[in-house]
Protein backbone atom coordinates (compact mmCIF):
# COMPACT_ATOMS: atom_id res chain seq x y z
CA UNK A 1 0.00 0.00 0.00
CA UNK A 2 3.17 2.42 -0.38
CA UNK A 3 0.58 4.78 -2.84
CA UNK A 4 -0.71 5.44 0.84
CA UNK A 5 2.15 7.13 2.18
CA UNK A 6 2.97 10.47 2.53
CA UNK A 7 6.97 9.75 1.95
CA UNK A 8 6.12 8.96 -1.49
CA UNK A 9 5.25 12.51 -2.55
CA UNK A 10 4.27 12.34 -5.81
CA UNK A 11 1.82 9.96 -5.45
CA UNK A 12 0.11 11.24 -1.92
CA UNK A 13 -0.35 14.16 -4.30
CA UNK A 14 -2.84 12.88 -6.78
CA UNK A 15 -4.63 11.51 -3.84
CA UNK A 16 -8.36 12.29 -4.06
CA UNK A 17 -10.38 12.61 -0.99
CA UNK A 18 -12.49 9.34 -1.70
CA UNK A 19 -8.85 7.11 -1.82
CA UNK A 20 -7.83 9.03 1.67
CA UNK A 21 -10.68 8.14 2.97
CA UNK A 22 -10.80 4.55 1.90
CA UNK A 23 -6.98 3.94 3.45
CA UNK A 24 -7.91 5.63 6.63
CA UNK A 25 -10.91 3.02 7.05
CA UNK A 26 -8.69 -0.06 5.94
CA UNK A 27 -6.00 0.92 8.72
CA UNK A 28 -8.80 1.90 11.13
CA UNK A 29 -10.60 -1.62 10.20
CA UNK A 30 -7.35 -3.53 11.33
CA UNK A 31 -6.52 -1.40 14.45
CA UNK A 32 -10.25 -2.29 15.57
CA UNK A 33 -9.61 -5.58 14.56
CA UNK A 34 -6.61 -6.10 17.33
CA UNK A 35 -8.83 -3.87 19.80
CA UNK A 36 -6.57 -0.31 19.93
CA UNK A 37 -9.72 1.14 19.14
CA UNK A 38 -13.50 1.75 17.80
CA UNK A 39 -14.28 3.20 14.94
CA UNK A 40 -17.43 4.53 12.54
CA UNK A 41 -17.96 6.23 9.18
CA UNK A 42 -20.40 8.96 9.22
CA UNK A 43 -22.12 9.45 6.20
CA UNK A 44 -24.25 13.08 6.43
CA UNK A 45 -27.02 13.65 4.59
CA UNK A 46 -30.07 11.64 4.05
CA UNK A 47 -30.38 8.04 2.21
CA UNK A 48 -33.40 6.78 0.22
CA UNK A 49 -34.38 3.50 -0.32
CA UNK A 50 -37.21 2.33 -2.49
CA UNK A 51 -40.55 -0.21 -0.49
CA UNK A 52 -41.21 -2.40 -2.62
CA UNK A 53 -44.35 -0.87 -3.25
CA UNK A 54 -42.55 2.16 -4.88
CA UNK A 55 -42.96 4.15 -2.35
CA UNK A 56 -39.77 5.79 -0.35
CA UNK A 57 -38.26 5.03 3.05
CA UNK A 58 -36.05 7.89 4.28
CA UNK A 59 -33.20 7.42 6.40
CA UNK A 60 -31.38 10.66 8.39
CA UNK A 61 -27.82 10.86 8.07
CA UNK A 62 -25.60 12.76 10.06
CA UNK A 63 -25.73 16.60 9.57
CA UNK A 64 -23.97 18.72 7.16
CA UNK A 65 -20.61 19.03 7.73
CA UNK A 66 -20.06 16.47 10.13
CA UNK A 67 -16.63 14.80 9.87
CA UNK A 68 -16.05 11.48 8.29
CA UNK A 69 -14.94 9.40 10.99
CA UNK A 70 -15.33 8.83 14.92
CA UNK A 71 -12.30 7.42 16.50
CA UNK A 72 -12.84 6.26 20.17
CA UNK A 73 -9.61 5.27 22.14
CA UNK A 74 -8.79 3.58 25.29
CA UNK A 75 -6.37 6.40 27.73
CA UNK A 76 -5.36 6.93 31.00
CA UNK A 77 -5.21 10.13 33.10
CA UNK A 78 -2.67 10.69 35.80
CA UNK A 79 -2.97 13.30 38.43
CA UNK A 80 -0.14 14.86 39.42
CA UNK A 81 0.84 17.20 42.86
CA UNK A 82 4.09 18.95 42.39
CA UNK A 83 5.29 17.36 39.08
CA UNK A 84 5.21 13.59 40.76
CA UNK A 85 2.32 11.41 39.42
CA UNK A 86 0.01 10.51 42.37
CA UNK A 87 -1.68 7.12 42.48
CA UNK A 88 -3.11 5.07 39.54
CA UNK A 89 -4.37 6.14 36.44
CA UNK A 90 -7.40 6.95 35.89
CA UNK A 91 -9.15 5.56 32.79
CA UNK A 92 -10.51 7.54 30.12
CA UNK A 93 -11.74 7.37 26.42
CA UNK A 94 -10.42 9.56 23.75
CA UNK A 95 -12.83 10.95 20.75
CA UNK A 96 -11.55 11.81 17.96
CA UNK A 97 -13.53 13.19 14.78
CA UNK A 98 -11.33 12.90 11.59
CA UNK A 99 -12.06 14.73 8.55
CA UNK A 100 -10.65 12.98 5.31
CA UNK A 101 -9.19 15.63 2.37
CA UNK A 102 -6.84 14.90 -0.85
CA UNK A 103 -3.61 16.99 -0.48
CA UNK A 104 -5.00 20.07 -1.92
CA UNK A 105 -8.79 19.98 -0.23
CA UNK A 106 -10.43 22.38 2.00
CA UNK A 107 -13.05 22.25 4.76
CA UNK A 108 -16.28 24.08 4.06
CA UNK A 109 -17.74 27.04 6.22
CA UNK A 110 -19.98 24.19 7.58
CA UNK A 111 -17.00 22.05 8.53
CA UNK A 112 -14.85 24.29 9.86
CA UNK A 113 -18.57 25.10 12.40
CA UNK A 114 -18.88 21.53 13.31
CA UNK A 115 -14.98 21.37 14.30
CA UNK A 116 -15.22 24.43 16.56
CA UNK A 117 -18.70 22.46 17.96
CA UNK A 118 -16.73 19.28 18.66
CA UNK A 119 -13.48 21.52 20.27
CA UNK A 120 -15.84 23.03 22.51
CA UNK A 121 -16.94 19.51 23.82
CA UNK A 122 -13.87 18.69 24.56
CA UNK A 123 -12.99 16.24 21.54
CA UNK A 124 -10.25 16.18 19.06
CA UNK A 125 -11.35 17.04 15.28
CA UNK A 126 -8.71 16.47 12.77
CA UNK A 127 -8.17 17.07 8.82
CA UNK A 128 -5.87 14.19 7.39
CA UNK A 129 -4.80 13.95 4.33
CA UNK A 130 -3.17 10.12 4.57
CA UNK A 131 -2.69 7.29 6.55
CA UNK A 132 0.40 8.84 7.83
CA UNK A 133 -1.37 11.60 9.33
CA UNK A 134 -4.13 9.68 10.87
CA UNK A 135 -1.27 7.50 12.80
CA UNK A 136 0.36 10.66 14.18
CA UNK A 137 -3.43 11.95 15.24
CA UNK A 138 -4.27 8.87 16.86
CA UNK A 139 -0.63 8.70 18.64
CA UNK A 140 -1.23 11.93 21.16
CA UNK A 141 -2.94 11.80 24.03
Amino acid sequence: MEIYQSKNIEAYNKLTEAQVKQACEEYLGYAQNQGKLWYCRLNAGDIFIPNKDGSMRVFKGAGAGTADLIVIQPGQVHLEYMEKQQGPGIPVAFTTFIECKSSKGKTTKVQDEFAERIRKLHCRYCVVRSVDELQEVLKRE
